[in-house]
């Protein structure tokens, strides 16, 4: 196959959907077992899902049809982005959500681009269940606040099994995998998906910051609601304290822009 640009979408149409080199593929953990969202039961393993960075797209988009493509955005409620993609005249849209701007941005275009082929191919990889006991996941932080993330032996696991997926269905699948120079020790440019909790100290920063705004604690669920931590409208101080101990980095962020914002850009 040509990778060569092309100058229509009809003829750029198979490689689009090619899928990606091993070393180009990335893994989040998507839920943990046993479910216990109080924090307090240690997780035990996880649902591990692979996904692409946002620059894989647009090298692949910049390398078989740089002269074709445009996404135009448009903000959505609730932490969500449009994201309208066009190739060779023809739009397909899609809506991306996430915890910051840039991950708005970035989880929008992806989806948009699936509807054209790219990265379609991650969606029929097997999902994996991996068990914390076997060594390929690692348990860190503390009651209250665990996070799971990946060893060296797990990612090993994983690049294996997705060479296997590509060897015995991928290829027949999407034809042969398009590398667009791949490194698997490459950070990539998305933000992580699932970045880790707070610490401590930051926890009790974000506590002073909330606690100095001056708004109500219904107020303060509200906006811990706009992070995507949800609690109970009616919650005391204690829970909202416990809340914001569970924030993830991200969250932070936005929860401090959302404060920002209402304080009219004084902070």
């Amino acid at each position: 196959m040509s990778t060569a640009p092309f100058d229509s979408l009809r003829e750029a149409a198979v490689d689009l959907r090619r899928p990606f080199d091993a070393l180009a593929i990335k893994w989040k953990v998507q839920s943990t077992w046993p479910k216990d969202k109080t924090g307090v039961t240690k997780p035990e393993g996880g649902q591990v899902v692979c996904y692409i960075d946002r620059g894989l797209v647009i090298d692949r988009l910049n390398l078989l049809v740089p002269h074709l493509w445009s996404p135009v955005f448009e903000e959505r409620e609730r932490n969500h982005m449009l994201c309208r993609l066009t190739i060779d005249g023809i739009t397909r849209e899609d809506v991306g959500e996430g915890a910051t701007l840039k991950a708005r941005y970035s989880d929008s275009l992806k989806r948009a681009a699936v509807h054209f082929g790219v990265g379609v191919s991650l969606s029929r990889v097997p999902a994996s269940r991996m068990k914390i006991e076997d060594g390929g996941l690692r348990v860190f932080g503390s009651e209250g606040k665990w996070g799971v993330d990946f060893t060296q032996q797990g990612l090993d696991y994983l690049r294996r099994r997705y060479e296997t997926w590509l060897t015995e269905r991928g290829k027949d699948a999407f034809g042969d995998p398009l590398s667009h120079g791949d490194d698997g020790d490459a950070q990539g440019d998305d933000e992580t998906p699932d970045s880790l909790i707070l610490d401590d100290q930051g926890a009790i920063d974000m506590l002073v910051v909330l606690s100095e705004t001056g708004l109500t604690l219904r107020q303060q669920v509200a906006l811990l609601a706009h992070t995507g931590v949800q609690i109970l409208p009616t919650a005391d101080a204690q829970e909202v304290a416990k809340a914001v101990s569970t924030l993830t980095q991200d969250q932070a962020e936005k929860l401090d822009e959302l404060i920002a914002q209402r304080a009219g850009g004084s902070r």
